[in-house]
């Protein structure tokens, strides 16, 4: 192969490397921001958990110490209308996380794609690079006069 050859290959490789490096990178950064992003909801989701809990116990509190029938009976509306409030809210949640899971895993494989493209470029960019090597070193006696 000749240099100009060498040299043309060593190019294309290089672009091709840089251009994997680069999507490596930012498919990262997606990954990473996905990951946050799931953590943010799964502490949102318990938070929720928390605050419904505590609302919930008030108002059996309210209906334990009440005799009142009406008022029994507006305790237990509220009571349904909060679960099935924060039902929906945890169902909301819930279909968040599993939509960044899926995408998560959708980017997980594409950064274990580009890991072996890298690799593979960078096998042949050294390749490429040894052979140039060995040829400017069998090259380099003809073109200086020396015979060997």
């Amino acid at each position: 192969m000749g240099y100009a050859l060498f040299a043309s290959r060593k190019l294309v490789l290089d672009g091709e490397l840089n251009n994997a490096q680069l999507q490596q990178t930012q498919r990262s950064n997606e990954q990473f921001n996905l990951a946050t992003g799931n953590q943010n909801l799964q502490q949102q989701l318990t938070s929720m958990n928390v605050s419904q809990s505590q609302e919930l116990a008030d108002l059996y509190k309210q209906l334990s110490e009440t005799s009142d029938t009406a008022q029994r009976d507006s305790i237990n509306n509220q009571i349904k209308a909060k679960e099935e409030s924060f039902e929906a809210e945890v169902d909301e949640i819930n279909r968040k996380i599993y939509e960044v899971s899926i995408k998560e895993n959708a980017i997980e494989m594409e950064v274990k794609r580009l890991d072996t493209q890298v690799t593979t470029l960078q096998k042949q960019l050294e390749a490429c690079e040894q052979a140039e090597g060995q040829c400017i070193d069998r090259a380099t006696p003809k073109f200086s006069g020396i015979q060997g």
